[in-house]
């Protein structure tokens, strides 16, 4: 028996959730990589003098530019920032200032998901044999941790020069992470954007997961009658199966002979019943529920959801079923 759902008895309800990752430097073909970018003029720009970075994944070697890098760098985040129609990322409550040098961290899309999680990046490297923390502040800035006072007045002041360490904001923010694109952006006049040793990334990646939930209501006296084959005589059930059908256990289910040692077969042919038992007859007789079946408008079955015992439904009151599942 089938029953239309009443369309205020579907809810879809969205949540997000997150993935802690961790990668470094080491993880080739992670997906994860650390690319050089320098300024200069790319006026009759010959490629052998630029400063070339070569990720290697798998058996496939890139080259990337600095030059190029930088510049492509600056026209999507930087060099408009105060025009937002023309810039990507977010504009809101952060400070974009791209200096002449700057270390690009790329995070590839199937490791981030939507966005990299805002305030969940953590990136520690080593730059001269000394080592740096370098954390997000949700906002999109990035500052060195040891610095964290001085980055917090620095961003209080609407990022006002005449704050911060050396009264001039550096070594507390050094850079930007656009968290949609996957790009944490190294840039400052100081040490941070020289070449590193070794590095560690730590982040979330964000997932909308998209709850469904499903109220199934049976008033009294309908759903009255059941599939189950243990009602009809023989267990023959509602099926016709011809001696020599094959895969006999894609109609049935296993065990359909269940011998004492724990194991079961199946009969040769089966012939669908023409009658039920005589306890299924009686006024007192009431089906229990053990599954529910979601179908949709073209009658496919697109989910099963397994009672975790059997319900036996009531002709006095309405028995409601809530099926729940995440997409």
């Amino acid at each position: 028996m089938f029953k239309n759902l009443d369309p205020q008895d579907i809810k879809v309800k969205p949540f997000k959730t997150f993935k802690n990752f961790t990668f470094t430097n080491n993880d080739s073909g992670s997906g994860v990589f650390l690319i050089k970018a320098r300024s200069g003029s790319y006026k009759q720009y010959v490629s052998s003098s630029d400063a070339i970075t070569h990720i290697i994944s798998g058996s496939v070697t890139s080259s990337f530019y600095a030059l190029p890098t930088w510049n492509m760098i600056n026209k999507t985040f930087y060099k408009d920032n105060d025009k937002p129609f023309r810039t990507f990322g977010n504009n809101s409550n952060n400070n974009r200032e791209l200096n002449v040098s700057a270390s690009v961290i790329s995070v590839a899309r199937e490791i981030i998901g939507e966005e990299i999680k805002p305030g969940s990046v953590e990136l520690t490297t080593t730059i001269d044999s000394k080592t740096y923390t370098i954390k997000d502040d949700n906002d999109g800035n990035l500052y060195d941790n040891n610095h964290s006072a001085s980055f917090a007045a620095f961003k209080s002041s609407s990022f006002d020069r005449s704050q911060g360490v050396l009264a001039n904001g550096s070594g507390s923010e050094v850079g930007n992470i656009y968290y949609s694109q996957g790009l944490i952006v190294l840039t400052d006049t100081g040490s941070y954007t020289r070449d590193t040793t070794s590095y560690t990334l730590k982040y979330q990646s964000t997932q909308t997961i998209y709850e469904h939930e499903y109220r199934m209501i049976a008033k009294p006296f309908e759903f009255n009658t059941t599939q189950n084959i243990s009602i009809t005589p023989g267990r023959s059930g509602s099926l016709t199966l011809k001696s020599g059908t094959v895969s006999m256990s894609n109609f049935l289910p296993p065990g359909d002979q269940p011998s004492g040692e724990g194991t079961g077969s199946f009969k040769t042919e089966y012939n669908a019943a023409t009658s039920s038992l005589g306890f299924v007859t009686g006024s007192d007789f009431r089906p229990y529920v053990s599954q529910v079946g979601l179908y949709t408008e073209d009658g496919v079955l697109a989910a099963v959801a397994k009672l975790g015992k059997p319900i036996k439904l009531s002709d006095e009151i309405s028995t409601t079923f809530v099926v729940r599942f995440d997409v």
